[in-house]
Parts: structure tokens; C-alpha cells; sequence
């Protein structure tokens, strides 16, 4: 039985991969999560004797409080790395991993990165001088908008799956199934974009639309009201824990491009509306949604074009075009990575 370190905090981005191989790895073999006081809420199903919550001296956001955080957390590890001696250390990316991978480099211990990201974020980028075992997500992984020099091995991002999932988007005819994704970077006025672009398209519709909206706390209660004051039929939250079976049910996706909803898309097969984030750093969102646009899977939308004809006209592409989304359904389905967890675990036990 080999041991695993799983380290990332921060965003769903990071975490929410490290929650689904975490249960992957537990099958056969030992497993402990190193994350934030952000991040832990994300693995509240993890037995709390697995969890490892690395805490910041300043919890707040910004490079001044980041640097004084590094070695604070550097510190923290390395009492975990000498009682624990895992076999591998996976780090997920974000800033938050970088002391601990650095720690976990200088005792000596097998170093991994995992890029979620179509563009290598700046933590692995810096990470990669310690080691050159860097797992990826898409197949054309950037650096600043350059191709990778590097032996790095496509492996496929762990996502949420539906384990009822037997036949992809299985919808009566008359339904139409809208998932709206608004992520943890989900702008108030875009919410209210979509929202008011759905109510429009289902006026001039036969279709019934069902909407799932997830959505910041702040506007939760204002589109709940707005979607039933138009009779549309909606499931409004702040969190979907069971965001798997929405979206094997879903006809098509609203979201940001986080590389989390990028994968589920590819996997369920479902075409898709992607409004990049435009503060992501390096702009990784939009080279996310642009791997599913080079074969022309999905739409984009810059956040600046973002209007109701826009949302409106691109809606009605999907919903009246089933010639377009049988094309789109099965480009994707040949991209489709059945289980990056289980590669991830081979990889790295080829390595052990």
C-alpha cells in the first residue's frame, strides 16, 4: 500500500480534482489532503484523520500577504512529511503549494505537478525547476502562449461523474435543459444577463426550458424570484454537490471556462456558451475555452461582447440545430477521458 500526499487549497479549480482522486486512490492504497482554510470546505465528505489544514499567518489575498505566508506554511509540512513519509506528492497548483512541494523537494520525496489549466499556471511554471513531472489536462498545454519543452504526460483532469450516467443528455424532446455555471468568479450583471436572455428565448419557444442556475450567495434570491416570476422552471443555488448529474441531464452549458467545467463538458458531451474570466491570471480561461473551440465545440463569448442578443442569438443556434449538436455531441465523445484518476495512480506508481 503506497501513501499519497494530495496538496492544493484556494478555489473548486484545484480542489474539487483532488476530492474525486482522493476517493479513487482510498480504493487501494493510503491518501492525506494538505489544503487551506479556503479549500476545506470542499472535502467536508474526507475523514478529518485524512485532512491536513496548512493555515496562512494573514488570511487575505495579495502578493505582500502571500510572501509572508510561504514560509509560515514552508514550516508547517515538514512535521507532516517526517511523522507521514508519503510515497508521492502531488501538488495541484496555486500558490499555496508551492513551500510545501519546495519543503517536500528538499527532504527528498517523489514530486509530481498536476496543470488543470490549458496554459501552466505561474506557481508549476516556477515549480517545474524542481521537478519535471508535470501532469496534464489538455493536450496542447501552453506556457505563455508557447508549447511546453518539457516530457510531460496528458492524463486528464478528475471530475465529478454521474455514476447513473447511461445514456448523455437524455431529455424528453420537449425539454431543453440549461446549466448555468456561474463559479466561484461569477459577475453579478452576467447572471442577470442569462437569466433575462433565457426568460426571452423561452417566450419564442415551444420548448419548456429548465434552467440550473449556480450563482453567488448575493444573487441568489433575486434570480430565484426572476425565474418564477416568468414561470420558468429553475433550481437556483449557490453550490450544486451533485453538479454531475445536472449536467448529464443538461441540453447546454452557460459557464466561465474554469478547466473543471471545460472537462465536464468534454465528458458529458454537451455543447456549450463559455464567457471567459478576464482577470484569470495569464488568461488561462480563455485558452481553456479556445481548446474546445479549435473544433468548433463550443461558443465564445468575450466578457466585454457579453449582451442579451448575444447570449439570445447563440441559445437559439443550440436549441434549433440538432444537426450542429449531434456534431458537437460526438467530437467531444472522442475526446472523452473515461478515467484520469486512474491515470494519474499508474503514472505515478510507474514511478514508485
Amino acid at each position: 500500500m503506497k501513501k499519497f500526499f494530495l496538496v492544493g487549497g484556494g478555489t473548486g479549480g484545484h480542489c474539487i480534482p483532488m476530492s474525486v482522486l482522493y476517493s479513487e486512490i482510498i480504493k487501494e492504497n493510503e491518501c492525506y489532503i494538505l489544503t487551506d482554510e479556503r479549500g476545506q470546505k470542499y472535502f467536508k465528505d474526507i475523514s478529518v484523520k485524512k485532512k491536513i489544514l496548512i493555515k496562512n499567518l494573514i488570511n487575505k489575498q495579495g502578493k505582500i500577504s502571500n510572501l509572508i505566508n510561504l514560509p509560515y506554511i514552508f514550516i508547517q509540512s515538514i512535521p507532516f512529511y517526517l511523522r507521514l513519509r508519503p510515497d508521492f506528492v502531488l501538488g495541484f497548483g496555486g500558490y499555496f503549494t508551492v513551500p510545501i512541494i519546495i519543503a517536500g523537494w528538499l527532504m527528498r520525496f517523489k514530486i509530481f505537478l498536476h496543470e488543470g489549466n490549458a496554459i501552466i499556471g505561474k506557481a508549476n511554471r516556477f515549480l517545474l525547476n524542481f521537478t519535471k513531472d508535470l501532469l496534464t489536462s489538455f493536450e496542447n498545454t501552453l506556457i505563455s502562449g508557447k508549447k511546453i519543452n518539457i516530457n510531460n504526460k496528458m492524463v486528464g483532469l478528475p471530475i465529478r461523474i454521474n455514476k447513473d450516467d447511461k445514456v448523455l443528455n437524455n431529455n424528453s424532446s420537449n425539454d431543453f435543459v440549461i446549466s448555468v455555471i456561474g463559479g466561484s468568479q461569477g459577475a453579478h450583471n452576467l447572471s442577470i444577463n442569462i437569466a433575462e436572455s433565457i426568460k426571452s428565448v423561452q417566450d419564442n419557444s415551444e420548448k419548456r426550458i429548465i434552467v440550473y442556475h449556480q450563482c453567488r450567495s448575493e444573487d441568489l434570491e433575486r434570480l430565484q424570484a426572476y425565474y418564477q416570476s416568468h414561470n420558468i422552471n429553475n433550481d437556483v443555488r449557490v453550490f450544486f454537490d451533485e453538479m454531475a448529474q445536472v449536467l448529464s441531464k443538461s441540453n447546454l452549458v452557460i459557464s466561465r471556462s474554469g478547466s473543471s467545467t471545460v472537462n465536464e463538458i468534454i465528458y458529458y458531451c454537451i455543447p456549450s456558451i463559455l464567457i471567459p474570466y478576464p482577470h484569470a491570471s495569464d488568461n488561462h480561461q480563455y485558452y481553456n475555452a479556445k481548446n474546445l473551440n479549435t473544433s468548433e465545440c463550443t461558443k465564445i463569448i468575450s466578457n466585454d461582447s457579453v449582451n442579451l442578443e448575444n447570449i439570445i442569438n447563440s441559445i437559439n443556434e443550440i436549441m434549433n440545430d440538432n444537426e450542429r449538436v449531434n456534431l458537437i455531441k460526438n467530437r467531444l465523445k472522442s475526446r472523452r477521458i473515461i478515467n484520469p484518476s486512474k491515470n494519474i495512480i499508474d503514472y505515478l506508481e510507474s514511478h514508485s
